[in-house]
């Protein structure tokens, strides 16, 4: 098993400050995996930095892009917002389509899903999918259960960091021939059949101009999210230029000389 580092080890290990850390995770000059709320680093990943081994050295169940104190409750809020207007629901997820929030508005189908272990997982897997598409899309995706996803990038850095998946709903109403569908859902996920179908007449229908103002208002709610790194980054810089500041001054003091 891979030896696990926590920050304050890594700290004294490096030499360096908790917002030193927190600024190499953000520029990627460090990688690490998060349990919880804690940071954890690989020993492997120690070595890279020492020069001590190359950069692939990093053990593959390690992602190879974190988010730093990604801001939870705060897109939450926003999630929230957005997808109570639409009707909707809203998750945001990392490039590899793992949780960075909870679904926000799930409705009564999806909650079902989402209660069983096996269902959890092939949503989280249609989230995965989502994210990795590559090239010219349709708009709209389908997941597992046969309900419309859009995607918007979260770009930080001029790089894209995450997705938010706005959905849970279908374009029209479901028909007779999805009763079957509906059977085997929710026997593949050891739910009852008859909840699963009470629950499915509840999945939002949009209509076009919803599909629109769907289309028109994920990419800005994406981009909200953005504004919020963005000001966290700044945030974290001018906490490390403070820190900075009170390392120099306790040498200007010892050292008058330092500041003529």
């Amino acid at each position: 098993m891979t030896e696990l580092l926590t920050t304050k080890q890594l700290q004294d290990l490096l030499k360096i400050d908790r917002v030193t850390v927190y600024r190499m995770l953000n520029s990627g000059r460090l990688r690490g995996v998060k349990i919880g709320n804690q940071w954890r680093f690989p020993q492997s990943e120690i070595d890279r930095l020492l020069g001590e081994s190359p950069p692939d050295t990093l053990t593959e169940d390690v992602p190879s892009e974190v988010l730093t104190d990604f801001p939870s409750e705060c897109v939450s809020k926003v999630q929230d917002i957005f997808a109570g207007i639409l009707g909707i629901g809203a998750v945001t997820v990392t490039l590899q389509g793992e949780l960075l929030t909870e679904v926000t508005f799930c409705n009564p189908f999806c909650r079902m899903m989402i209660s069983s272990p096996t269902g959890k997982k092939a949503c989280q897997e249609s989230w995965r999918k989502m994210t990795q598409k590559t090239g010219k899309q349709p708009p709209f995706m389908t997941c597992h259960a046969g309900l419309n996803y859009l995607r918007a990038p979260i770009v930080f850095d001029e790089k894209p960091t995450a997705w938010l998946i706005a959905g849970q709903f279908v374009v029209q109403s479901a028909e007779r021939s999805q009763e079957e569908r509906i059977r085997l859902i929710a026997e593949k996920h050891g739910l009852s059949a008859n909840e699963v179908a009470a629950a499915a007449s509840k999945i939002p229908v949009l209509k076009q101009s919803q599909l629109s103002q769907v289309q028109e208002w994920t990419p800005k709610v994406a981009a909200t999210v953005q504004s919020i790194l963005c000001e966290r980054s700044g945030f974290m810089d001018r906490l490390q230029q403070i820190s900075e500041l009170s390392a120099i001054h306790p040498r200007i003091k010892q050292n008058p000389s330092l500041s003529e």
